[in-house]
């Protein structure tokens, strides 16, 4: 029987699996897998003096690159080896024996050849119903998926990053099979969590009465006919994690459809236009919501990080904590909809310009920087505020608020304030917190690169925006080894190459959405209690997240935009 959510989500637990690290030695932190070689790439030492000395080997063992240690941090962001390959460094320096980093690699296309597969995988395995465990924890179309889980954009700025790179990926989701499968009589719908009410008939619907997509598709685009089509079926939805909002058909829902619908014209060769309608209509008829400032932006409506009960909360509002409500969500959105509107000759588009316009003026306003739970304290939504005020003010210059560039220039100063560590990790104050505090944490690493990025295109200063830059990679390598832990994000290493080490603290098998049974899924991060440097600290609640596979999906696509020069899609 699966144990529910608010009774495992928050176990605070100890450290077991891991030995403690040896002090007596050049410790070196870095992505374990690897570094792309026109980005920024950096180590952090955590025990070595400034001046330590270290080299760059590649596979024959002939050193390419030499360098020192300063604050802490190792940076070889100069090295370009024309080959690529795999390669380690050597550490030396002052009292400590030399270290030697876990090899990696450099690569030209390092984040799509390494990671864009790995995420597709987890999205697939993840699904309700159809994927790797028959049941649907939470009602919507992926285990543990919500209405604010940006999974349905995650899938399209992918795919609009580079449609031919997904067009040659491996073909695993058979639509055909999957419908024999789950409709089969014999079929055992796992029906013991919360808000499976009503998810069986919404599966029996997507299959007998939307036309499906092109045998021939990708893998990404079936993914997307399944998460639209799905919600078509079964649009109201309520996340049981202690949300006082009670089922209904959220506007975050709608505006993860305005994504589908706004992508149309790269997606009508493998889907029917049938599906493009209901779609649209279904925009249409339910976008209200979308056009007002959502009264949970409102940083009134905050808790203060005292309010979360006992060490690690058991559920209950957690907001913004639990990522539900990102100020201007709606922007973005409002600017799809104008722009078809505008393509498909539909009633008044300019009200939906006049909305986000509106929306976003309400954020320079409104939101203060300098309070942290505006910025990382709304965990792996944070990519929903940033990136949408960036798009709105690239795509719309001449109508954008006053104060809109400056107000994205502030936030990046605030960033950078709070990174200025050997981690080259953007603290969530400067005082006792450098995570959100007590929850898990990793989505917002997952979340960043977007979120730097977004910012570095409209930073201005050289200096800021090259800085926005080394911390979008910055976080990306916390995810893989770049963390006081030494350890992947990843629970396990299936579904990723090149891990040394898993995270060492487990999530509870067979419970809530089994995420267990995912490739690639991103489980947890340090928290608070192992920074700067106590990776025998205890532990946070190690537990994957669809959200946070979705906040992955959408960093991936901007570091795709930023590599290409096209800034925004």
């Amino acid at each position: 029987m699966s144990l529910p959510f608010v009774m495992i989500s928050a176990i605070a637990t100890e450290p077991s699996g891991a030995a403690p690290l040896a002090r007596d030695i050049h410790v070196l932190a870095l992505n374990q897998v690897g570094y792309e070689s026109g980005r920024p790439k950096r180590f952090t030492a955590p025990l070595s003096p400034d001046g330590s000395v270290f080299g760059v080997r590649d596979g024959s063992g002939v050193e390419i690159f030499h360098g020192a240690v300063q604050g802490g941090i190792g940076d070889f962001s100069e090295l370009r080896p024309p080959a690529g390959g795999e390669f380690r460094i050597e550490l030396s320096g002052g009292d400590l024996k030399a270290g030697t980093s876990d090899p990696f690699l450099i690569e030209a296309d390092f984040w799509q050849d390494r990671f864009w597969q790995p995420a597709v995988d987890f999205l697939i395995d993840s699904r309700s119903v159809t994927g790797t465990h028959p049941s649907a924890y939470g009602g919507c179309p992926w285990r543990d998926g919500t209405y604010y889980d940006a999974i349905l954009p995650a899938l399209v700025l992918l795919y609009r990053a580079d449609p031919g790179r997904i067009a040659v990926m491996p073909r695993q989701i058979d639509w055909e099979a999957d419908k024999r499968r789950v409709l089969a009589p014999e079929f055992k719908f796992d029906s013991n969590n919360p808000c499976s009410e009503g998810v069986m008939d919404a599966v029996r619907k997507y299959y007998t009465e939307f036309e499906p997509p092109a045998a021939e598709a990708p893998d990404v685009v079936k993914l997307i006919h399944w998460g639209a089509g799905y919600y078509l079926c079964h649009p109201a939805t309520k996340d049981p994690s202690g949300d006082p909002d009670p089922q209904q058909i959220h506007s975050q829902t709608v505006e993860q459809i305005a994504y589908v619908v706004w992508a149309w014209p790269q997606l009508e060769k493998w889907l029917p236009r049938s599906f493009y309608e209901k779609c649209r209509n279904f925009c249409e008829a339910n976008w209200a919501k979308s056009l007002e400032v959502d009264k949970w932006w409102d940083p009134a409506t905050y808790l203060t990080p005292a309010q979360l009960l006992e060490k690690n909360p058991t559920g209950g509002l957690l907001h913004p904590y639990k990522g539900r409500h990102a100020p201007g969500h709606s922007i973005v959105p409002n600017l799809l909809m104008h722009e078809v509107a505008k393509r498909d000759g539909l009633a008044d588009p300019q009200r939906y310009l006049k909305a986000a316009l509106a929306e976003a003026a309400w954020c320079v306003e409104k939101l203060d920087w300098s309070d942290p739970r505006t910025t990382k304290g709304q965990r792996m939504s944070e990519h929903r505020t940033i990136p949408n005020l960036v798009w709105l003010l690239r795509h719309y210059p001449q109508e954008a608020p006053p104060g809109l560039r400056e107000k994205i220039r502030a936030w990046a100063e605030v960033a950078a304030s709070r990174s200025n560590n050997m981690w080259d990790f953007r603290r969530y104050d400067l005082e006792e917190n450098w995570t959100i505090p007590k929850l898990n944490d990793a989505g917002n690493s997952a979340a960043a690169p977007a979120i730097f990025l977004a910012a570095s295109w409209v930073a201005g200063d050289p200096a800021l925006k090259q800085r926005m830059q080394q911390l979008a990679v910055s976080h990306a390598d916390a995810l893989f080894g770049r963390n006081p832990r030494l350890a992947a994000a990843a629970g396990k290493s299936d579904g990723f190459t090149g891990i040394e080490r898993t995270w060492p603290q487990p999530f509870h098998k067979n419970v809530c959405a089994r995420l267990e049974l995912c490739r690639a899924s991103l489980d947890s991060m340090p928290g608070t209690e192992m920074y700067p440097f106590n990776p025998e600290g205890s532990y946070r609640h190690a537990e994957g997240w669809v959200n946070y596979g979705a906040a992955w999906c959408i960093s991936l696509a901007y570091l795709e935009f930023d590599a290409r020069g096209s800034d925004i899609p």
